[in-house]
């Protein structure tokens, strides 16, 4: 038993020694071959966000003092030989700390350029193709000044937050390490695209000897060396947090890393896996601790081209954190439409590429459950037409309409002609980047013109066209009176639109505003003790009119004058159900009200078959209030057929008349 018990404890001593020794491996430092050589000095490294781009100086050329250099990650895992960038080096006298753009399309660096600028100046180029930059620009005030040393530039993904470095004025150099010091600035990109007055970054990530500030591709994750206390010697390596708050976590020493030597200007791709970096003349690389690896990121990249032709254009590109609501802007490169943007996993993002003369595409990612690193390609298709959805609607209650439709480019008519309402939406073809004019005409309707801007409509996700055309309307009064004392009553009315489904409530007496020449039911509420009273009128005719309500009296009778059926069918017709809910109106109002409900015809047809008809659709009356509530017991459905016509059934106005739908009073209390 204690032979077993020894093996096991060697075995679990062999495992923990293997772990310790795989633990040692993944964060062995490394100098980079090709990029690191025995004779020359290789310093501040920059790689690109998908890890396939690093430029570094070296003093290759004594004579010459420090250069850029850029090298390519070959398919096989092994750096290209690096070329000079020659379109830098030969302009500038001095040169340090290049930063390359996340995106790849901007190269920041250290420069002094005899006639541009007094002391060392933060510079920068565009790419201008792979492996050319543009001469150096000057990123000029406020983040340089003629007075201090401005340098080591790092600039944030979403191209907002630029870190750099000022020599320390009060505290120049380190004695005891003999090196400079020098305080971490940032600067925050204005909304109007300027660069804001830099401020210092707080203590205790200032603490009076700093440089390198590199912000990683997560935007949150600071990397900067330092000499202070409890560092190994010389210029150490730490990482702050940039908090929700704004504030930065305490910074805490990279020990995987720092060394007795200098150990500076760190660079990790957005995978977040490796961090290259400078310590003693080399470049070194260095696998990262868990514990110490930036939020985990999303590389979209690709080019941005015109979809008939497949010609690269150049790209506004704006996006939005759909979960924050935070947005940033970036463009492709001019030159080979070349794009990268970096996105934080556990989010949704909205990305807009537009130009201004073509319409816009929308990229939409969702990364709310992306636990790894992402690098996506995707190539973005810019459209110079797109398919334009005219619709024309009544502004007020929402149906298509009839019209004359109208649709102009300058001097060239792209569409003139009559359009039904069952054809539309009417589909057209609007080409970018022009404009368009809509008019669109239908009587009794205000006309309508509008344009159709492209700057304005382009960005929107529907880009169809709606016109709502406003019917005429015209002022209307029903005014109430009693039928005894031919006093105002104070009561509400409903004005019924026969046509459409339109129902307008006012007071009496107070102005309405009827749709011209349609056809209402003007009908008062309900009020204790009395018949609601009915009119039909077409607006416009009439401006006004007076509506008399009279006494619910024993055996007296309220025509319904709305309760239509279909022919010779029993059916209610839709238009019926208004005046039947006044009827439950009424029921309610007065609840000790029994009536009979009575339904007459004319005399066409068999005189048996219409009074079964009848009985019919008084029940059918009768089942719709029992439906809407009212008790059954207090109505009592009859028919009469043509037994009891109203006027001779002689035309057919008469027997229009003589088709009805009566109450007729059974009890009142």
């Amino acid at each position: 038993m204690g032979m077993q018990i020894s093996k096991a404890i060697l075995l679990l001593f062999l495992v923990q020694c293997s772990l310790e020794i795989l633990a040692q491996e993944s964060t062995e430092k490394k100098i980079v071959p090709v990029l690191s050589s025995d004779k020359y000095t290789e310093f501040s490294p920059t790689i690109s966000a998908d890890g396939k781009t690093i430029i570094f100086e070296s003093n290759v050329d004594l004579d010459k003092g420090w250069e850029l250099f850029e090298s390519q990650l070959g398919n096989d895992g092994v750096w290209g030989t690096p070329v000079p960038l020659k379109s830098v080096n030969e302009k500038c006298q001095f040169l340090a700390g290049p930063s390359i753009s996340y995106d790849g399309n901007q190269l920041f660096y250290t420069a002094f350029i005899e006639g541009i600028s007094k002391t060392e100046d933060i510079f920068y180029s565009e790419r201008t193709g792979d492996h050319s930059w543009s001469e150096p620009i000057n990123i000029g005030a406020p983040i340089n000044t003629d007075e201090n040393y401005e340098g080591f530039p790092s600039i944030s993904s979403d191209g907002r937050s630029l870190y750099f470095i000022r020599v320390n004025l009060e505290n120049d150099f380190d004695r005891k390490n003999k090196e400079p010091c020098f305080i971490i600035y940032v600067s925050k990109k204005q909304s109007d695209g300027k660069w804001g007055e830099p401020v210092p970054l707080p203590s205790p990530i200032n603490t009076g000897c700093e440089r390198d500030p590199k912000i990683m591709a997560d935007n949150h994750t600071l990397i900067f060396s330092s000499i202070r206390s409890g560092g190994l010697g010389k210029y150490d390596m730490y990482q702050t947090i940039l908090q929700k708050d704004g504030t930065w976590s305490a910074p805490v020493a990279l020990d995987f890393i720092n060394s007795t030597d200098n150990d500076q200007s760190p660079c990790i791709s957005a995978s977040g896996d490796i961090m290259f970096y400078y310590s003693n003349d080399d470049i070194y690389s260095v696998p990262i601790p868990a514990k110490y690896k930036q939020r985990i990121n999303a590389v979209i990249s690709g080019h941005v081209l015109e979809s008939a032709s497949l010609k690269t254009v150049p790209a506004q590109i704006i996006v939005t954190n759909l979960k924050t609501g935070d947005s940033f802007s970036t463009s492709n490169n001019e030159a080979d439409g070349e794009f990268s943007i970096v996105l934080s996993a556990g989010n949704k993002y909205s990305i807009v590429f537009e130009n201004e003369n073509f319409l816009p595409d929308t990229l939409r990612l969702d990364l709310e459950n992306q636990k790894t690193y992402l690098l996506e390609q995707k190539n973005i298709l810019l459209r110079a037409t797109c398919e334009t959805k005219i619709d024309v609607v009544d502004k007020d209650l929402g149906f298509r309409l009839d019209a004359w439709l109208q649709v102009q480019q300058e001097n060239n008519e792209v569409f003139k002609d009559s359009v039904q309402a069952s054809k539309l939406p009417l589909k057209l073809i609007f080409n970018a980047p022009l404009n368009y004019s809509i008019k669109a005409v239908k009587e009794m309707y205000t006309n309508h013109k509008s344009d159709w801007i492209f700057k304005e409509k382009r960005i929107s996700h529907n880009r169809n066209v709606l016109v709502q055309l406003e019917h005429e309307k015209v002022e209307f009064t029903a005014n109430v009176l009693s039928g005894t004392s031919k006093q105002k009553v104070k009561i509400k009315v409903y004005a019924n639109n026969k046509g459409v489904q339109e129902t307008i409530i006012a007071d009496a007496g107070e102005k309405m505003l009827l749709r011209k020449g349609d056809r209402y039911q003007v009908v008062t509420a309900s009020e204790e003790g009395y018949f609601f009273a009915s009119q039909e009128l077409i607006a416009g005719e009439v401006d006004s009119t007076d509506l008399f309500v009279v006494p619910i009296e024993l055996d007296g009778r309220l025509r319904l004058n709305n309760i239509t059926f279909e022919t010779n069918s029993a059916s209610l017709k839709k238009d019926s159900q208004f005046e039947l809910d006044r009827v439950v109106e009424l029921m309610k109002v007065n609840p000790k009200l029994s009536v009979e409900i009575s339904a007459h015809t004319d005399d066409v047809g068999d005189e048996h078959l219409n009074l079964k008809l009848s009985d019919k659709r008084a029940k059918s009356a009768w089942d719709y209030l029992i439906n809407k509530g009212v008790s059954k017991e207090r109505l009592v459905p009859k028919g009469y057929g043509e037994s009891k016509p109203l006027l001779p059934n002689d035309s057919d106005e008469n027997r229009t008349q003589n088709r009805r739908v009566e109450l007729r009073v059974l009890k009142i209390s």
